[in-house]
């Protein structure tokens, strides 16, 4: 994969010029497909706010943890059993994770965004807001590997739809990852992320389990606290970057204990309904902010899955 340097692209004529010489398309077609482009505000406006920073976590976990689409993850659970079960015996990932991922995503396919893809990675790699120059080499490279998969899977790059930000399917896939990890799960010669729950749960799967998915590993854990929490300890990021005997020390402990050998753990602080609430996360649960690097969302998987498994248990 050819990177894209970031300087000798200023404009479309310049985007076009780098396709036509380093990737062999024909600079008259692009050129073409690129006058019926529309740059659209409502990416700009998404992209410069997204809803993991604009709500609370109670607000966001609301959204996530409704009746609704726990009840219609095991509905979803129930009807592709066998891609599941398939696919966690293949990739290590658990069937409730994958679940929860898609339903978390797209409500199981139902919202999977109407923005044709390239109008907003276009959007996005020509009129970032801000101009912050990493993300806009990302969403460059992201049309890049757009129109090669485009080129790849015979699609027309005019027809495909997806997110605010370009993510594509019911497993909101952006391009690089689809051309990376996107599987022909039922064997029928097409990678179908977008009406094809097979393709989908062995996709979900096979990006987790690429990222470093630990089979048969905890992911989270709610955390019992018998002391005031120091500050220092709590992280911000995805990284599980202390050990869990120094929370232990700490008078910090999980909730559930499990067995297996993963010491390395990051603390976690939510606000909860009576106050902060504290987690631990352990390297499945970073593995999650490798989908989506928001510490909300990783939790909203997270409890969702534990949700599903609940109901799911509960029925059988």
């Amino acid at each position: 994969m050819s990177p894209l340097p970031h300087l000798i692209v200023r404009s479309v004529d310049d985007f076009v010029t780098f396709m036509a010489t380093h990737h062999d398309f024909d600079e008259q077609e692009l050129k073409l497909l690129f006058s019926q482009v529309s740059r659209l505000e409502k990416t700009t406006k998404s992209l410069k706010n997204p809803a993991e920073k604009r709500k609370t976590w109670l607000q966001y976990r609301d959204i996530f943890l409704d009746e609704a689409r726990i009840s219609n993850g095991v509905k979803f659970w129930k009807e592709n059993e066998e891609s599941l079960e398939k696919a966690e015996k293949l990739y290590g990932v658990p069937e409730h994770i994958i679940v929860s991922i898609i339903g978390v995503e797209t409500r199981y396919g139902k919202v999977q965004g109407n923005h044709r893809v390239l109008d907003t990675l276009a959007t996005a790699a020509f009129h970032y807001p801000g101009g912050s120059k990493r993300r806009t080499k990302l969403f460059y490279d992201y049309l890049v590997q757009y129109l090669i998969l485009c080129r790849e899977e015979s699609f027309d790059p005019l027809s495909l739809t997806g997110s605010y930000a370009g993510a594509m399917g019911m497993v909101q896939f952006m391009p690089t990852p689809f051309r990376n990890v996107a599987v022909d799960f039922d064997g029928d010669g097409k990678k179908d992320i977008w009406g094809n729950a097979s393709d989908a749960i062995g996709s979900v799967a096979n990006y987790l389990n690429d990222r470093g998915w630990l089979r048969a590993e905890p992911v989270f854990s709610r955390a019992m606290t018998s002391s005031p929490v120091r500050e220092s300890l709590v992280s911000n990021g995805i990284k599980t970057n202390l050990d869990l005997g120094l929370l232990k020390s700490e008078g910090i402990e999980p909730v559930s204990f499990f067995s297996g050998r993963v010491t390395d753990a990051a603390l976690y602080e939510f606000e909860g309904q009576a106050g902060p609430e504290y987690w631990i996360g352990y390297r499945n649960f970073s593995t999650l902010g490798k989908y989506n690097p928001r510490i909300k969302y990783m939790m909203a998987v997270a409890q969702l899955s534990e949700e599903i498994l609940t109901r799911w248990h509960s029925m059988h």
